[in-house]
């Protein structure tokens, strides 16, 4: 196997292990980073055997042709950067899962809709050359421009599996950050701010270290239907509870009287984890909400 052809096979196989990953990531940000190597390995060197399975042969090795002209670069670029820019305004506005298939969508649509877009919004018109002398220009082959459109969507999407996540978890941080004020008792703090990957609740009840059934730490997860669960290390048991049942182990556990913290942490497909602390006093409310700060 010829450099060239390595080299495009793995550029072509990273695409598409980043793809399986960014589908994964919409169900369960921890498996998506685990098998980002093992489908990109698999898919590489499994590529002669797909091939010929799927009956296609691509990447092939490349053949001589003209580049792409320099406008359809540029078509290339700010299409995919549109689609970025697009899908990350709605990821925010609406769900963060939709930014992967929101940028695959919108940047093949874009790409291919760039024509009758710029013929609505002449200024935009990438098409246009400079030239006062019309000169044939060869047509990009479509595996050229595949290959085109694969390229940008690699250095568009290596960043943003790092960046967005990242961003999605400081604006989701900040969303339930911002419902929470001081005054709120814990069963209000509880049904108002759900929405978090890992939630632990711990107390300044005086406790002996050593006694790790009743040290003062709950950590609870919430089911999408609402329901709580929860291992206690009381009576090794796990337990599932409703909203009001889980304020009432949250009390049993922590003791009443004594200053507790919530702290809310988000994680995401980078190193950094995101969280903030809400502080009660001993009256039961809350004290103080803590800035949202990543750390790693």
């Amino acid at each position: 196997m010829n450099s060239s052809l390595t080299t495009r096979r793995l550029g072509f196989t990273l695409l598409l292990a980043i793809l399986i990953a960014v589908a994964v990531g919409m169900i369960d940000a921890d498996a998506a980073a685990l098998v980002f190597l093992p489908s990109w390995l698999g898919l590489f060197f499994g590529w002669p055997y797909i091939s010929r399975k799927l009956g296609f042969n691509f990447p092939k090795a490349p053949a001589p042709r003209p580049p792409l002209r320099r406008t359809t670069r540029g078509r290339l670029f700010v299409t995919a950067f549109l689609a970025f820019g697009l899908s990350y305004v709605l990821a925010l506005a609406v769900d963060p899962a939709l930014f992967g298939p929101c940028l695959l969508f919108l940047g093949v649509t874009l790409y291919y809709a760039w024509p009758v877009l710029a013929k609505r919004l002449p200024y935009f018109g990438f098409e246009r050359t400079s030239s006062s002398v019309a000169v044939p220009t060869p047509k990009p082959t479509a595996r050229g421009t595949l290959g085109g459109i694969g390229y940008v969507f690699v250095i568009v999407l290596i960043p943003a599996l790092i960046l967005v996540p990242l961003s999605m978890s400081f604006f989701r941080a900040r969303k339930v950050h911002d419902s929470i004020h001081t005054g709120m008792t814990a069963a209000e703090v509880l049904h108002t701010a759900h929405d978090c990957d890992i939630f632990q609740a711990s107390s300044d009840f005086p406790h002996d270290e050593t006694d790790i059934k009743n040290i003062p730490v709950v950590r609870l997860d919430r089911t999408r239907d609402g329901i709580y669960r929860t291992f206690d290390s009381a009576t090794s048991k796990d337990l599932t509870l409703s909203e009001s049942e889980a304020v009432d182990h949250l009390h049993a556990r922590l003791h009443d009287g004594h200053p507790w913290h919530f702290h809310y942490t988000y994680i995401n497909g980078s190193p950094q984890h995101v969280t903030f602390i809400v502080d009660f006093g001993p009256d039961g409310r809350v004290s103080q909400v803590g800035p949202v700060y990543g750390w790693d």
